[in-house]
């Protein structure tokens, strides 16, 4: 597993949407349209980053078991996780089995 920077764009967008998280203000960000990421569990690699069965993903194939990007935020109380490409929705995971 290996983890890079994808370019500058992606990194502005990432710092843009932890400021967003750490002050609460997720009205700003897409998250309603983030892909869903269900039964999901940290794993450590190289960064930690979290893997699981993947929905909506623009990229990846309904279903299917993905491990995501480098994790830079979780929220389990609200189901939310950044990594550095993308929001994803948490359902079914370590903390939220009532989603």
């Amino acid at each position: 597993m290996t983890y890079r920077w994808l370019d500058g764009a992606t990194v502005v967008r990432l710092l843009n949407d932890l400021t967003c998280a750490e002050s609460g203000d997720f009205g700003s960000v897409p998250v309603h349209e983030s892909p869903i990421l269900r039964n999901y569990k940290p794993v450590i690699g190289k960064a930690l980053a979290l893997s699981g069965t993947v929905s909506g993903h623009p990229r990846v194939a309904d279903g299917r078991e993905v491990i995501t990007s480098q994790l830079f935020y979780l929220d389990e109380e609200r189901g939310l996780a950044r990594t550095m490409n993308r929001w994803y929705r948490l359902c079914s995971g370590v903390r939220n089995q009532g989603h």
